[in-house]
Formats: structure tokens, C-alpha cells, sequence
């Protein structure tokens, strides 16, 4: 069913540059104020709930936060449901997850906060189907953004530059333009004609490196009293970590990885990392099961986030949403939820514009609000990047004792509830981290 568009009119046209998670819900949110939505896909169209040529990290195990899936329901009204009804896998985070997580197995309860579990594709392929539903939304595939055009006097983007597969290029003009195109963006450098200064990308090499199997599960896995099972590293002594997670159609993903270290790409390695955990269910677990692909490897360098708000007499009716703008430490699942967030950041913003004047400005407003909800999800794994002395970059004032902090709630929610409880909504990012200063759980920490 078509859904009605908003009469609410900013501009004639909107671009979006990237067909990603981050891509379609940009799209959506400004499909309530532009005429026609554009969405630019460098890949071709996916063939049903696989993943996409471009898009190697759709391989692996993804999570969406709680953070997430709010968002996307208010976004696509019962969105969750319908992946409920497809298969998502519902759980319950401190009564499903079996967790060992500095040097001790987290107690396990029924707490109330739910997860939905499901491989990207599969949440892609919803989300493609949903978005379809807004007629003035409209994506073309095998489209690849090369370059922008500013406007005469260089004081706004007014078109991008396309190659198409096919081999036609084409300038494609716009009100609004929207980069959600990954970690590869070179937004930054067209708008400004050089590459960013320093001081406008933080950047810590983290030498992420993982790898991903898909299992079929077996009939014993009903029995168990788990869903998940997590071994996080313990930086520096533990840089690697292993998880087993359970997705749609009774499909199990195992991922295993290390920080400044080499991916396990085969079967050999993938079983002695699984062997180096410090506790062995989830070697046990891969030794038995049957195996549904091929290993999958992916390595991220860094985390990274640009900081378009430092530049001067920045071009505006564009910005930079996702992973263009700010790409975390995967192991966090902390990306697609952020992006979520992002996008009805951009909602917001856009619905306080009384007309299109207000897009010329609307990039200052924007990046100011960008930087405050990034920076808790950037700071807590720059936190745990930080502990390993070979991990380079600045350390913050205050680290020593963030460090000292997080290493109490860790330890103490293996055995208080609440504790427990105040760190999973602190990790889904439906709470601030000053939920832990509340008198009630400082007390539980400094007992």
C-alpha cells in the first residue's frame, strides 16, 4: 500500500547518496519534506535476502540495539512485528545471553529488555520493502556518485556527478543532498578541494580483524538454556573475543575475532582462535555443528569519526549520515542503531525549518547535534580500545578513571541485577551513562 507523502514542501527534489540502512532511512525521513526522493545504489538490486557484492561486512553477525528497533518503529509503524512474523528471534538480553566478560559469567534473569536477532540481509530486504511503500521514494541501482557540484559563489551543493554502470554520466541536480555512501566518503575532500586537516577526522587504529560462519542449528540447541553466548576480550591481556548468536530460520552465526591481529580465514585458524577463548563452549559448539558456508573474514583499521563541524565556510544542503560520518567498533553493534538515531536526528531538524531557506544553515545545526549523540557510543569503545598500550592515540584527560569505572559496573553486574540491568540499557543506548551515578547503583559500585 502507497503511503501518503507529507504536504509539507522543503524543496522539489532530495538525493541520497548509498542505499544502505542508513541510505533508506534518510530517504524515508526526507520523504516527508521533499517532492521526490532519490536514492543512488552503487550495487545492482539485491536478489532477496542475500547480502549485497558491495557490502562485505553483510557476511557477518549484525545486532540492532534497542535504541534501533524504537526507532524504527516510530519510523515504519510495526516493523518490528513483521520481523517477528518473518522469523527475527526474539530475546530476552540478561536472560538469553550467556556472558563471560571480565574473567566472570554474567548471572542470568529474566529483565525484561528485548532484542530482535537477525542477519542484515534480512533486515535490509524489510526495509527495502517498507520504503517501497512511499511513492515519491524512488532508488536507482548501479549508480555511482563520483563528485559534487556547489552552486555559483561555491556556498551550496546543488548536484552530484554520476557514473552509471552502464557507462553514462550524468549531473544530477538537487535541493537537499544526504551522503549515507560508508566509510569510503570523500565528501569532505569534494566539498572542500583538498584533503580534510587533521584535526577534522578522529581516527584511532584499533587493527580490528573477524571472522564469520554460519552453522545450521541442530536439534539439541532447543534444549539449551541460552540463545546467545558472548566471550569478550579483556584488553590487554585478552584482545581476542567469540560469539554465537542465533538468527532467522534457525540459522547460528559464530563470529571470532582479535584486535592487532590476522583474521581466522580458515578452518585451521578459525578452531585454534575458537580454542584460545578463555573458556571453551564455543569451540565445543563449532567442532560439532554443521557448517552452512564458507568462513568469512573483514578487517576495520580504525574507528573513525569526521568532524565536519571544525570546517569553516562549509558548503551546506548536505550531510554526511551512517558510517560516511561515523564508523564504530563493529563488535559493539553500536552502527546501524546509531544510524537510526541519526536519521530521526535529521527529522527532527527538518521539521523545525519554517521553509527550503533554512537548508542553507541547516548542516551547522545538524553536526552540532551529531557530535553529542555520537559521543558516548565513540568515547565507551575508545574506553576499551585504550587499555591496550599498543593501540595509538591520544588519551583523554580522565581515562585512567573511566577505566577504573567501567572495570566496577563490569564486575559488579556479574552478580547485581540492577547493575546488570543499568549496563544493558547504557549498551543499547536507551540511557545516558548517568544512569550509573544515580545514588542507588553508585552505592552497588564502590561497596
Amino acid at each position: 500500500m502507497e503511503q501518503s507523502v507529507v504536504p509539507r514542501q522543503l524543496g522539489r527534489r532530495a538525493v541520497v547518496i548509498g542505499g544502505s540502512v542508513a541510505g533508506m532511512l534518510a530517504a524515508r525521513v526526507l520523504s516527508e519534506t521533499f517532492g521526490e526522493v532519490i536514492v543512488l545504489e552503487a550495487d545492482q538490486p539485491p536478489e532477496g535476502k542475500l547480502p549485497r557484492k558491495r557490502v562485505p561486512q553483510g557476511h557477518h553477525s549484525h545486532l540492532l540495539l534497542m535504541s534501533g528497533q524504537q526507532v524504527l518503529d516510530r519510523l515504519f509503524p510495526g516493523f518490528t512485528g513483521e520481523l517477528v512474523a518473518d522469523g527475527s528471534v526474539e530475546t530476552d538480553f540478561t536472560e538469553d545471553m550467556e556472558w563471560f566478560h571480565f574473567g566472570e559469567w554474567k548471572r542470568r534473569f529474566r529483565g525484561g529488555l528485548k532484542n530482535l536477532q537477525q542477519t542484515r540481509p534480512f533486515l535490509e530486504w524489510h526495509l527495502r520493502r517498507r520504503l517501497g511503500e512511499y511513492g515519491n521514494v524512488a532508488v536507482r541501482y548501479g549508480t555511482i556518485v563520483e563528485g559534487l557540484v556547489l552552486s555559483p559563489g561555491g556556498h551550496h551543493v546543488s548536484a552530484v556527478k554520476l557514473r552509471e554502470s552502464r557507462g553514462g554520466t550524468e549531473e544530477l541536480s538537487a535541493d537537499f543532498f544526504v551522503d549515507a555512501g560508508g566509510a569510503g566518503s570523500q565528501t569532505l575532500q569534494w566539498l572542500t578541494g583538498r584533503e580534510p586537516a587533521p584535526h577534522t577526522t578522529e581516527s584511532v587504529r584499533i587493527g580490528l580483524s573477524y571472522a564469520t560462519r554460519y552453522y545450521e542449528g541442530r536439534p539439541e540447541d532447543k534444549g539449551r538454556s541460552w540463545k546467545n553466548l558472548l566471550i569478550s576480550s579483556q584488553l590487554p591481556e585478552l584482545p581476542s573475543f567469540g560469539a554465537i548468536l542465533s538468527f532467522e530460520g534457525g540459522k547460528v552465526g559464530v563470529t571470532l575475532g582479535t584486535y592487532l591481529g590476522e583474521p581466522a580465514a580458515t578452518e585451521e585458524a578459525f578452531l585454534k582462535l575458537a580454542q584460545s577463548l578463555p573458556q571453551p563452549h564455543i569451540y565445543d559448539y563449532i567442532r560439532e555443528a554443521e557448517p552452512l558456508g564458507e568462513i568469512r573474514t573483514y578487517r576495520i583499521p580504525a574507528q573513525q569519526r569526521r568532524r565536519p563541524d571544525r570546517i569553516a565556510g562549509l558548503p551546506g544542503r548536505l550531510l554526511m549520515l551512517g558510517d560516511a560520518y561515523c564508523r564504530f567498533d563493529p563488535i559493539y553493534g553500536q552502527g546501524m542503531s546509531v544510524a537510526a538515531m541519526e536519521a530521526e536526528l535529521l527529522q527532527r531538524e527538518l521539521a523545525a525549518l519554517a521553509n527550503g531557506s533554512g537548508l542553507d544553515t541547516l548542516h551547522r545545526i545538524y553536526y552540532r547535534g551529531l557530535v553529542k549523540l555520537t559521543d558516548y557510543p565513540w568515547e565507551a569503545a575508545l574506553t576499551e580500545a585504550f587499555r591496550h598500550p599498543a593501540i595509538p592515540g591520544d588519551r583523554p584527560p580522565g581515562l585512567r578513571l573511566k577505566q577504573w569505572l567501567t572495570t566496577r559496573i563490569y564486575r559488579t553486574s556479574a552478580k547485581d541485577e540492577l547493575v546488570y540491568t543499568r549496563l544493558v540499557q547504557a549498551m543499547n543506548l536507551t540511557h545516558a551513562q548517568s544512569v550509573f551515578f544515580h545514588p542507588s547503583v553508585l552505592l552497588r559500585l564502590l561497596r
